[in-house]
């Protein structure tokens, strides 16, 4: 990996040359610490990772506005960006995929019924994913 080092200020004077600055050591910062441990950061990051797509989160947002279970056969031809050539949305086997991502994260509940799967979501889980990023916005 490619690291970046960005240029060090510096101060100019009219008669020559800039000058680097007196110490670098005034910008680092004493006791330095993450507030959060490597398995609860690993555990956010997984969560995350389950909310960051557009499907996914277009079926939270369905999901979110009733207070039942929601078949997935009502998600089809609703959730999922159109394919830019057809203009379709997902059909139910990728809607599916996604909403077994969000069930591994606990992002939503889903009861089976005979051939169809029906889907709620978990908005205690929704609550923490709310918690962390208060906590990351500094509330």
């Amino acid at each position: 990996m490619e690291q970046f080092n960005a240029p060090m200020p510096s101060t100019s004077s009219a008669d020559g040359p800039p000058s680097p600055p007196a110490s670098t050591s005034a910008c680092c910062r004493e006791g330095v610490v993450a507030r959060i441990s490597d398995a609860t950061a690993l555990a956010h990051a997984t969560l995350l990772k389950a909310l960051a797509d557009p499907a996914r989160l277009q079926i939270l947002d369905v999901l979110s506005q009733y207070a039942g279970l929601v078949c997935v056969c009502d998600l089809e031809g609703v959730v999922g960006l159109p394919d830019p050539v057809t203009g379709q949305r997902p059909r139910q086997p990728t809607i599916s995929h996604h909403l077994k991502v969000l069930r591994q994260a606990g992002l939503v509940q889903y009861e089976k019924r005979g051939q169809w799967a029906y889907y709620a979501v978990c908005r205690e889980r929704l609550a923490d994913v709310h918690a962390l990023l208060a906590q990351l916005h500094g509330r």
